[in-house]
């Protein structure tokens, strides 16, 4: 119809997580970018293979953050309270959630550690665009105030607030939680002036019906007003050292997610507009 208002697309900014924790992760990511998707990645520097992904997010053009780790690898800066082990090596989830909820960790000491994982960032020659967290640990407490304070210091400008736009019912169980934590790491983040968009990734990680599920929520951001948002995803091919390093992500379904994030009509049929955080 002639004169009619043109409809805008979502713009959707796909954050692929862990880069650099597997070769096979690291070949999922770059298949996503390859179809046009995934422009941003969230980097671990606790583990051997943090080079290996910096070379392949340049190589497709990617942004590239921080995945602050506090529960896989090793710390960077040595063994933490209620955090490591005296080697220094992260304790499971469950352990560090447990530590920072009932603050028996040192918060000078963690925000050291974040600050050295930037460091690291920087020292393989990257200028991150985001800070997020592995298993969200940047919005636990006793870490979401020092995490978001440290990366306003070393200019970075976007973090992720976990808490599920909501599309999908119902969510999971985790969801709730995450969202809990995200509305209390707000005030911090906007203290630290550190943006966020609103959020997916929860009710589609880990789905064997990935493709089927997402493109449903994705039709859910036009009706919902939704203008922008992040989607996090962990395209990745599963392999032996992802097996070692995080045996409950090896078992999660990846086929899914992996053949839907490299389609490059994936846009088209889902009526959104990958970007990058510097687009917005």
């Amino acid at each position: 119809m002639a004169g009619a208002a043109a409809v805008t697309r979502p713009r959707v900014v796909f954050v692929a997580d862990d880069l650099g924790l597997s070769a096979g992760i690291d070949d999922g990511i770059a298949l996503a970018a390859r179809g046009g998707n995934v422009r941003e990645a969230s980097l671990c520097v606790t583990v051997e293979g943090a080079e290996h992904g910096v070379a392949t997010a340049r190589a497709h053009g990617l942004g590239i953050g921080l995945h602050l780790s506090l529960t896989l690898g090793r710390a960077l800066t040595g063994p933490l309270r209620g955090l490591t082990d005296a080697d220094g090596r992260f304790r499971s989830l469950r352990r560090v959630l447990l530590a920072c909820t009932f603050g028996a960790v040192d918060r000078d000491a963690i925000a050291r550690e974040v600050d050295a994982q930037l460091q690291r960032v920087s020292d393989l020659g990257v200028v991150p665009t985001h800070l997020n967290g592995h298993h969200h640990v940047h919005v636990f407490p006793g870490v979401r105030d020092v995490a978001f304070a440290v990366a306003a210091q070393r200019g970075v400008r976007w973090t992720r607030l976990p808490e599920e736009l909501p599309l999908q019912r119902p969510l999971p169980a985790a969801a709730w939680l995450l969202a809990r934590m995200a509305r209390k790491a707000r005030p911090a983040a906007e203290r630290a002036a550190l943006r966020s968009l609103p959020f997916v990734g929860i009710a589609t990680e880990g789905r064997t019906d990935f493709g089927d599920r997402s493109r449903r929520i994705a039709s859910r951001l036009t009706a919902g007003g939704v203008a922008a948002c992040e989607w996090m995803v962990h395209p990745r091919r599963p392999d032996p050292a992802l097996e070692e390093l995080d045996p409950a992500g090896y078992r999660r379904p990846a086929a899914d997610e992996l053949v839907t994030l490299s389609d490059p009509e994936l846009a088209a049929r889902w009526g959104v507009e990958p970007v990058a955080f510097a687009a917005l």
